[in-house]
């Protein structure tokens, strides 16, 4: 392989030429990447725009993808050069400053909002205190010097943190021996085998093994009653009523997801197997919270089968008519469409409850009174997101912006029109091409006005009344819709702040995929949109999820919405709960139990789609961007 010796040398002088400059005292270098604006970098770096285009002798308000700017700082400990981060460990630790954001250490250290979040469990965007230390994880190019390895600091292989309501501590490891068990171990240190599992969650339902490195969980006092009889203390933090079920007995589940087991599709693979992780981990909830409650007089336990559903549309005739799912109580499943066919037939004729976790618009099954569709159905939840958004903005005025390139939201914006029209509230329609400047100018036309005058005087035009909140909805949930707007909505706000603060975005489900690329513009044009499912890891329960599943599984549950482990863990939870609480009467209480259980992701609000029919999910949430980088999760 040739080698250029002198291009390398040249590439070193100038990446060391601009290092130098980023750690100046008084300046930072940055590129301009897609969709910034002069707005949001003086934001990102606690400046102004003026100061940005005085610095850099700039005239208008446009930049191009890669320029490279010079931006002025007023304070060190704001710059990429002072990064105020300390080395130890081979980890990276960051003290929180005053006015500093997640938001600004993620631009501060080139990771994202995401990255810091996981490293650091319980850090959010509301919970980020002023003072606190914090790990800031690498990048994955990034050279970091690791002392090493010392036999004697080594960690346990699996290392568990019990919640603080659980009262149980760590008091040591233990290294398990030849012929060594639960029951030996846990004689010798004078602990219950109930404890000593707690403590290492990873064992649940296996043996430990020689030279394996168990957690030894301090030793509890039992308190004794008058009667010498032990007690447990009441614990409130239980999510299970004290009156689960009326009848004794066990409830029996079938999971039945295609493992792909016999056919190479490690995507699709994936998928149900992260799925059936998640469900595994909420039996554990389940059990625990259970087991919280000791003065139940009855007993109760939930048995858990998973069948292979396989591929082919017959793979499942041999399971069905073996009488292995005859005396379900539950059935969870499936994945294609002719096998959600057959099982709804199945459990419509053996009377058993079946819950479809993924997406399916076969009509046909809508008549079936069995059957649980936990993904929405989105023409079903349009006329309540219309009744929702006239609640939540009685003071609003709509401004519909059709999109000549694709709009496909219109039968949710009549449904929407039809409700404004009923609540006198205003609304227009204009054309994309109105509100969007795609290159600024500064050349007037005859009536002395600017390109950017006139973006600029249609937002005033359209703001009717300013005692009302000016809401743009576009007609089209495209990604390519989105990255025509966010721009534009941004630099408006950057040329005319005081015409733009009463401006919001209102949108749709499919914009929670986006937002990872578009994050920093939806929330500085403070956007909301609907969502039936919504989740994010600075959110507390979402970051103890991952923190359990990494735990668990060794591995990070893969970043895609909807979260599949999270949608196994939301349905395990909620359905197993109430088939134990409610028997066979539990498909006409299923919303009953709303507020015993706490959703990471997937929330539930079962109606019938019509006379006994089957029952469709329309939980229905607002998501708010704000524009103080807030994330809220409005519960509707």
């Amino acid at each position: 392989m040739k080698r250029y010796p002198h291009i390398i040398a040249f590439i070193s002088i100038l990446l060391f030429s601009i290092t130098a400059k980023a750690q100046s005292n008084e300046y930072i270098t940055h590129t301009v990447t897609r969709g910034q604006t002069l707005f949001s970098i003086s934001k990102m770096y606690g400046t102004t725009v003026d100061a940005i285009k005085k610095n850099n002798m700039i005239e208008g308000n446009s930049l191009s993808i890669g320029q490279v700017l010079s931006i002025p700082q007023n304070n060190r400990s704001n710059t990429v050069g002072d990064n105020n981060a300390l080395e130890r460990d081979g980890k990276r630790y960051h003290t929180i400053r005053s006015k500093e954001t997640l938001f600004s250490l993620s631009k501060k250290y080139g990771v994202t909002i995401d990255d810091i979040c996981l490293a650091n469990p319980g850090i959010s965007i509301k919970n980020f205190p002023v003072g606190k230390e914090i790990v800031i994880p690498h990048k994955d190019n990034d050279q970091v010097s690791v002392k090493p390895e010392n036999k004697k600091d080594k960690e346990p292989a699996f290392k568990f943190e019990i919640k603080k309501e659980e009262k149980l501590e760590i008091q040591k490891t233990h290294k398990v021996k030849r012929r060594e068990t639960i029951k030996k171990i846990c004689k010798k240190y004078g602990i219950t085998e109930e404890d000593f599992l707690k403590a290492n969650p990873q064992l649940e339902g296996r043996e430990v093994k020689r030279k394996m490195i168990v957690n030894i969980p301090k030793k509890r006092e039992i308190p004794v009653d008058k009667d010498n009889k032990p007690t447990v203390a009441e614990d409130k933090t239980t999510d299970v009523d004290n009156h689960l079920s009326q009848e004794d007995g066990v409830t029996r589940v079938a999971v039945i997801l295609p493992y792909l087991l016999d056919r190479y599709a490690p995507d699709e693979q994936k998928l149900m197997i992260e799925f059936y992780q998640g469900f595994l981990m909420s039996m554990r909830k389940l059990k625990l919270d259970i087991a919280k409650d000791r003065t139940k007089k009855k007993k109760y336990a939930f048995e858990i089968s998973t069948f292979d559903s396989g591929f082919k549309d017959n793979d499942l005739d041999s399971l069905l008519t073996s009488g292995a799912l005859d005396n379900m109580d539950l059935i969870i499943g499936a994945y294609y469409p002719n096998h959600n066919k057959q099982l709804a037939g199945f459990a419509l004729k053996k009377g058993i409850p079946l819950v479809m976790p993924f997406s399916n618009k076969q009509e046909e099954l809508y008549d079936n009174p069995m059957v649980f569709f936990v993904n929405t159905l989105q023409s079903s939840i349009q006329p309540d997101v219309a009744k929702n958004f006239v609640t939540t903005f009685p003071d609003a005025n709509v401004i519909f912006v059709e999109d000549t390139v694709k709009s496909n939201k219109k039968s949710f914006v009549n449904e929407l029109i039809e409700e404004l029209s009923a609540n006198n509230i205003p609304y227009t329609t204009v054309q994309m091409e109105q509100i969007v400047l795609e290159k600024e100018s500064t050349i007037k036309n005859e009536t002395g006005e600017s390109d950017e005058d006139i973006f600029i005087n249609t937002f005033r035009t359209l703001a009717i009344d300013s005692l009302r909140r000016n809401v743009i909805i576009p007609m089209s949930s495209s990604k390519e819709t989105l990255n025509r707007i966010l721009p534009s909505l941004v630099m408006a706000k950057a040329i005319a702040p005081d015409v733009m603060q009463s401006y919001m975005l209102f949108g749709y489900p499919e914009w929670q995929v986006y937002a990872q690329q578009t994050r920093e513009q939806i929330y500085e044009v403070d956007t909301y949109f609907y969502a039936t499912f919504f989740t994010h890891f600075s959110l507390p329960e979402a970051s103890r999820f991952h923190d359990d599943f990494k735990r668990w599984y060794n591995c990070d549950p893969q970043k895609i919405y909807p979260c599949y482990s999270m949608l196994g863990y939301d349905i395990g939870y909620h359905f197993v709960l109430a088939a134990s609480m409610y028997g066979k009467e539990f498909p006409e209480k299923i919303n009953e139990i709303e507020g015993r259980t706490q959703p990471i992701q997937t929330g539930f609000k079962f109606e019938r789609m019509k006379e006994n029919g089957a029952m469709m999910n329309k939980k229905l949430y607002f998501i708010h961007y704000s524009r103080d980088y807030n994330i809220e999760k409005i519960n509707l």
